[in-house]
C-alpha cells in the first residue's frame, strides 16, 4: 500500500463539496495513485481531469507511468500536453500538462466546460504559471463554475498561503513512507572549483556504498565537467549519466532507468531531480547545496542565470531521494550550520521573474493583477518594467489597455517579442517570416555552435541549412506549421531587423572595441576576438552573465545591424530631445539637442541659452541634490537669515518665514527661483547678491520689527554706529576698539535688554584684546592690567585711569579735540 492510500478516501469525500490542499511527502504516491483513484469518482464522470507538472521531464514519465497501471498506451485515458508535443485522444480523460499549457486552455476556454478537476501538482515550486493559473482557476470558480474543483499538492507546502487563497479548502496530510536516510555533513573549504569539490567526495566514498549515487550540481556546465572525471576514474566500470532539462529525450531516460547490464550507476542532475521524478536504485546522494535561478535583472532588463544556496526545503527534497526504496546516505557539501542559515522555503518565481508575458496574459483575460488571488504580489518595479515593455512593443497602450497587434502576439503562444518579430516579419515578406520561423526555435533552443565560435547568428542559421537532420527543425517546423509558412530563401541581409523587432530594447551602440551600450542603458561585451567587434551597431538577441562576471553582460547571440537599417525600421524609437544639464565638472548649465534611441545618444550638438523654465528647473533640481551650502547668500543675506531666526526664537508670535536650511530650500520658488531664468553658471550665481530677494519675503512689520529689536548697527558712546555680527549659534557679536567705549557704564544689549552683546575688544591696531559680556564689569577688574600694557605699546593713544568718565575717542592724544 502506497502511503497516500490511507487518506483517498477523505479525500474523495472532501471533493464531492469543495476543494482541498493534500500534503505529502515525496514518494507518497500523490502524482501517481491519486489521480487515478479520482477517476472513479461519480462527480467527475463524463469530464476531463487535468494535472498540472512544473517540468517536462517529469509531464511525460508520469504519464507513462500511469498509462501502464491501466495497461494502456499514453494518449488514451491518460495523456499528456506539453508546449510542441501533445498525446491525447477523444477518450482522454486524464490530462497531465505544464502550467504554460493551462494558462492557454483557460484564455480559449474560461468557463474550462469539459474539466471536473484540476489538480496542481509540487505547487511548492511556486511557478510563475502555476501561481497565475491557480488565480485564474479561482476566478473562475467564483464566477462561473462554481462545480469546479481544486486540488493543491506538494511535498513541501505554505498551507497558511494557500489556505488564504482556498479558505473553504481541507488540509490532509499524509506521513508518507520512507527509509532512514543518514546525514553527513562534509563541508569542503578548499579554493577550487565545485565540480572538483564535488568529484573529489564521490571518489573518497564510492567504495563505501553499493547502489546507485544520485548527484546534485547547479548546472550543464558544472555535471559535465562532473561526467568528465568520473569518466576518467572509473573508466567504464560505472555508467555516468547526465540530467538537465536541453538534454534529449533518450538521454533523460537513460538517466531514470536501471543500468540495463546491472552496472552500478552515478546520475549528475540539476534540481530537475528533487521531485516527481523517480530514479531507481538511488542509495546515495551527494548535495553541492547550489542551484542555479534565473533571475530577472530590473535594472539591466535581462534574466540572469546566477548560482546561489538552495533552501532547507530543497535540501530535504534532495536528501530523501536517498531513501526512497531502502535506508540511504546523504552528503552534504555544507555544514550543519550552514544549513541552519539557508532560507526556510525558496524565492517565489513571481518575484523575481520577467513578467512581461504574465502581463500579457493578464490584459488579454481582463483583469488588473491587485485583484487576482496570488500568495505573492510582484513588485511595483516588477510591473513598471513589464508594462514598460509591453508598451514599447505596442501590445498594449499608454492605459495598459490590451492592443489588436497584443491580442495577435498572444495567440503565438510565445515570449512577446518572439511572437511581434513572426508578426512584424511577415509583413515584409514571405521569405522574411520563414526566417523569423528559424530564428523563434533558435533563440529559446540550445546553441547549436557553442559560445566559443562567435555569437554571429547567421552561422547558426548556415550551419541549419547544412545539416537538414538536426534537432531543431523539429522545432522550426512547428513554427512553419503554426505560422502557415515553409522553408524559403531566407533573406540573411534582415536578420537583424528581425533580431530588432523582438528586442528593440537590446539594439547596441559600440562605444570602443568589444563594449556596447543598449538601448536600455545596460552595457554588454562581445570576446575581444569575436568578427562582430567590427560593427558599429548591433541587434542583440541573447544577454547572459556569469558568476565571475556579473558586472559585464556577456553578448551571446548578435547581428550586425547597419544605420540605414536603424532609420528605416526603427525610426519609430529615435527621438529628438532637448537635454538641459547641470555639469559638475564646469559647474554650469548646458544645453544640446540629441539625437536618442532609448539611452543611446547618437548625435549631440550644442544650442543657445535653454528657456527660463528649463534653467530654474535645472537650479531646483542643483539645490535639492546639494542642500543649503549651495545656496547664494552673500554675507548681508546670511545675516538676515540669522536676525530672523533669532526673532523666531524671542518673538514668535510674529509668525517669522522658515529660514531654516530646509525652510529656505522649500520656499526658493519664492524667493530665489523667479530672478535665476538667466543664470547658467555657479560663478554667475555666486556673483549676484539675492538679499533684497531674500528680505521680500518679511512683510513691513515684521522688517520693521526686525530693525527695531535686532538692529544690523549699534551706536557707540563714539557716535559712531559699530556693525552687528549675528551668528548661526544666535550669538551677536561687536569687535570695535576699546577707546571707542570710554564712557560706557552699561554693558550694550539688543532685544529690549533680552541679549547681552559680546564685545570683543580691539587695539589700535584692531587686534583683539579682549571678549566681553560684562563692560563695567571690565573697567572695575581687568581693565589696569590692559592700560598697562597699551601705553607701552600705543604710548600716543589716551588711555584713561577712569574710561567710565572719560570722552571715547577714535583717534590719537595729540589730534583729540579740547573737549575730549
Amino acid at each position: 500500500m502506497l502511503p497516500v492510500e490511507p487518506i483517498l478516501p477523505a479525500l474523495h469525500r472532501q471533493l464531492l463539496q469543495g476543494d482541498a490542499i493534500v500534503v505529502a511527502p515525496p514518494g507518497a504516491g500523490k502524482s501517481t495513485c491519486l489521480p487515478l483513484s479520482l477517476l472513479g469518482l461519480a462527480a467527475f464522470r463524463g469530464k476531463t481531469i487535468i494535472m498540472l507538472q512544473p517540468r517536462r521531464l517529469a509531464v511525460r514519465n508520469i504519464a507513462a507511468y500511469l498509462a501502464k497501471q491501466l495497461n494502456e498506451t499514453v494518449g488514451q485515458t491518460v495523456g499528456y500536453r506539453i508546449r510542441g508535443e501533445t498525446k491525447i485522444s477523444k477518450n482522454t480523460r486524464l490530462e497531465i500538462v505544464t502550467e504554460g499549457i493551462l494558462t492557454r486552455m483557460l484564455q480559449s476556454d474560461p468557463e474550462l466546460q469539459e474539466i471536473g478537476l484540476v489538480i496542481f501538482d509540487e505547487f511548492h515550486e511556486r511557478n510563475l504559471h502555476g501561481d497565475f493559473s491557480l488565480a485564474l482557476c479561482i476566478e473562475v470558480q467564483q464566477s462561473l463554475r462554481e462545480d469546479l474543483r481544486l486540488l493543491v499538492m506538494s511535498a513541501t507546502l505554505d498551507v497558511l498561503g494557500v489556505s488564504r487563497l482556498l479558505p473553504l479548502g481541507k488540509v490532509l496530510h499524509c506521513e508518507g513512507r520512507s527509509y532512514p536516510v543518514e546525514l553527513r555533513y562534509r563541508p569542503d573549504h578548499a579554493k577550487i572549483a565545485l565540480h572538483e569539490k564535488v568529484s573529489r567526495l564521490i571518489i573518497n566514498v564510492f567504495a563505501e556504498h553499493q547502489g546507485d549515487f544520485l548527484v546534485f550540481l547547479p548546472g550543464a556546465r558544472d555535471i559535465n565537467k562532473t561526467a568528465e572525471r568520473m569518466q576518467q576514474q572509473f573508466a567504464g566500470q560505472v555508467q555516468i549519466h547526465r540530467l538537465f532539462s536541453e538534454l534529449s529525450k533518450v538521454e533523460q531516460q537513460a538517466a531514470l532507468l536501471p543500468d540495463p547490464q546491472g552496472h552500478r550507476k552515478i546520475v549528475l542532475a540539476t534540481n530537475i531531480a528533487e521531485t516527481s521524478l523517480t530514479i531507481e536504485g538511488i542509495e546515495v546522494v551527494i548535495d553541492s547545496g547550489i542551484e542555479k535561478m534565473a533571475v530577472f535583472q530590473l535594472s539591466r532588463g535581462f534574466t540572469h542565470l546566477q548560482s546561489q544556496k538552495i533552501s532547507q526545503a530543497s535540501a530535504i527534497q534532495r536528501a530523501g531521494r536517498a531513501g526512497r526504496v531502502a535506508a540511504g546516505s546523504c552528503y552534504r557539501l555544507f555544514s550543519s550550520e550552514q544549513y541552519q542559515r539557508f532560507d526556510s522555503q525558496s524565492v517565489p518565481q513571481i518575484l523575481q521573474s520577467d513578467l512581461s508575458s504574465f502581463l500579457l496574459e493578464c490584459a488579454v483575460w481582463g483583469t488588473d493583477i491587485t485583484e487576482l488571488a496570488l500568495i505573492d504580489q510582484p513588485s511595483a518595479a516588477q510591473l513598471a518594467q513589464g508594462w514598460a515593455y509591453l508598451t514599447q512593443l505596442a501590445l498594449v497602450d499608454s492605459h495598459q489597455r490590451l492592443t489588436p497587434l497584443g491580442r495577435q502576439a498572444h495567440g503565438l503562444g510565445c515570449q512577446p517579442g518572439i511572437a511581434l518579430m513572426l508578426i512584424k516579419s511577415a509583413t515584409l515578406s514571405a521569405q522574411h517570416l520563414s526566417l523569423a520561423c528559424a530564428l523563434s526555435a533558435l533563440f529559446e533552443s540550445k546553441d547549436p555552435l557553442g559560445y566559443r565560435q562567435g555569437v554571429d547568428v547567421s552561422a547558426r542559421l548556415y550551419l541549419l541549412l547544412q545539416q537538414k537532420n538536426h534537432n531543431l527543425w523539429q522545432t522550426i517546423r512547428q513554427w512553419f506549421k503554426k505560422m502557415s509558412s515553409g522553408l524559403l530563401d531566407w533573406p540573411f541581409a534582415d536578420i537583424a531587423v528581425l533580431i530588432g523587432f523582438a528586442y528593440p530594447q537590446w539594439l547596441a551602440q559600440q562605444r570602443q572595441g568589444e563594449r556596447y551600450q543598449l538601448a536600455n542603458g545596460t552595457g554588454a561585451v562581445l570576446n575581444i576576438d569575436d568578427a562582430l567587434c567590427q560593427s558599429p551597431w548591433l541587434a542583440i538577441a541573447v544577454l547572459k552573465t556569469s558568476d565571475h562576471q556579473q558586472d559585464n553582460a556577456q553578448i551571446g547571440y548578435a547581428q550586425a545591424l547597419s544605420t540605414s537599417q536603424l532609420e528605416q525600421h526603427f525610426s519609430h524609437l529615435i527621438e529628438q530631445q532637448t537635454q538641459v544639464q547641470w555639469h559638475e565638472k564646469q559647474q554650469k548649465i548646458l544645453a544640446y539637442k540629441e539625437k536618442r534611441l532609448g539611452k543611446i545618444v547618437m548625435h549631440t550638438q550644442p544650442m543657445q541659452k535653454p528657456s527660463p523654465e528649463n534653467i530654474r528647473s535645472i537650479w531646483r533640481h542643483v539645490f535639492a541634490s546639494k542642500g543649503a551650502d549651495f545656496l547664494p547668500l552673500s554675507p548681508a543675506a546670511k545675516q538676515l537669515i540669522y536676525r530672523v531666526r533669532l526673532a523666531a526664537i524671542l518673538l514668535p508670535d510674529k509668525k517669522w518665514p522658515d529660514y531654516s536650511d530646509g525652510g529656505l530650500l522649500a520656499s526658493i520658488e519664492e524667493w530665489l527661483l523667479p530672478h535665476l531664468g538667466k543664470i547658467t553658471s555657479a560663478q554667475q550665481l555666486n556673483q549676484s547678491d539675492y538679499f533684497v530677494s531674500l528680505k521680500n519675503t518679511l512683510d513691513y512689520q515684521q522688517q520693521q520689527c526686525l530693525d527695531q529689536f535686532f538692529p544690523e548697527r549699534l551706536m557707540l558712546p563714539s557716535g559712531r554706529q559699530g556693525q552687528l555680527l549675528y551668528t548661526e549659534q544666535t550669538e551677536v557679536l561687536l569687535s570695535v576698539r576699546m577707546q571707542e567705549l570710554y564712557g560706557l557704564h552699561l554693558h550694550p544689549s539688543i532685544a529690549r535688554g533680552h541679549i547681552a552683546v559680546t564685545v570683543e575688544l580691539l587695539s589700535p591696531a584692531g587686534r583683539p584684546i579682549q571678549t566681553t559680556q560684562d563692560i563695567p564689569g571690565f573697567w572695575q577688574g581687568s581693565y589696569k592690567a590692559v592700560q598697562k600694557e597699551m601705553k607701552g605699546r600705543y604710548p600716543r593713544h589716551f588711555w584713561p585711569d577712569d574710561p567710565v568718565r572719560s570722552q571715547a575717542t577714535t583717534t590719537t592724544k595729540k589730534r583729540m579735540k579740547p573737549s575730549e
